[in-house]
């Protein structure tokens, strides 16, 4: 199974994006927010009908210059919305949580870090209570900011910028994956932990992906991608 996580898009679509589904076989989009660029709304169904064409499942979450609304505009345009939820895709588990921690810039899908630390650890912890180690799952966490103090949140200024309630949750509960966004410039695969891989693939404009292959749930890889090549 190949699943493509992409970010970032801020309203402009990239022809490689449509042409790197196509060509590599991909069976899942996961876009990791700031899809529009504080709107238009109309732009995520035209986006997603036309990545749909691509023959590719696509799950979403929104971003922190996303507009009121965007939750409603991804589920209309056909696409799960998977902020604050969780689901099941094949060989994996999805998590996902969309927004921000709060930024200088008041944007409008900015949060509270203790609300998003409350809200991803109870989303954690609703499957690790149901767990069953004896049918293996990777467990991937989709969110739109990264996690405090990793590559992921890491500006040009040199100043870490991310999540410190994200930061602690993956490390109470160490997921197989997090793929974020919401910083540009922090293209990078890093770890933190033990055990969580955590991955940036930038902005769409720029060509960035991160491919997640999973062979079986115990058995996957995970890498940077450039949707031009």
């Amino acid at each position: 199974m190949k699943i493509l996580s992409i970010s970032d898009v801020h309203g402009q679509e990239n022809e490689n994006l449509y042409k790197y589904v196509k060509e590599n076989d991909i069976d899942l989009v996961l876009v990791s927010g700031d899809i529009t660029d504080f709107g238009p709304l109309e732009f995520v169904g035209e986006f997603f009908d036309k990545l749909a064409e691509c023959d590719v499942d696509i799950i979403a979450i929104p971003g922190n210059c996303d507009p009121k609304g965007i939750c409603n505009a991804i589920n209309e345009s056909g696409v799960f919305c998977l902020h604050n939820n969780i689901i099941a895709y094949g060989d994996a588990i999805l998590f996902g949580y969309g927004g921000s921690n709060e930024t200088p810039f008041n944007t409008p899908g900015e949060i509270q870090d203790n609300k998003i630390y409350g809200d991803v650890y109870e989303l954690l912890a609703q499957y690790d209570y149901i767990y069953n180690d004896k049918v293996p799952k990777v467990k991937i966490l989709l969110t739109h900011a990264p996690p405090y103090n990793t590559k992921a949140d890491l500006t040009d200024s040199g100043m870490h910028v991310g999540s410190q309630g994200i930061q602690k949750s993956i490390h109470e509960f160490q997921p197989d994956i997090n793929l974020c966004g919401h910083i540009h410039e922090a293209k990078s695969i890093d770890q933190l932990g033990d055990n969580t891989i955590i991955a940036n693939p930038g902005m769409l404009k720029d060509n960035g992906a991160v491919l997640v292959t999973i062979n079986d749930g115990s058995d996957y890889n995970v890498e940077l991608v450039d949707l031009s090549e």
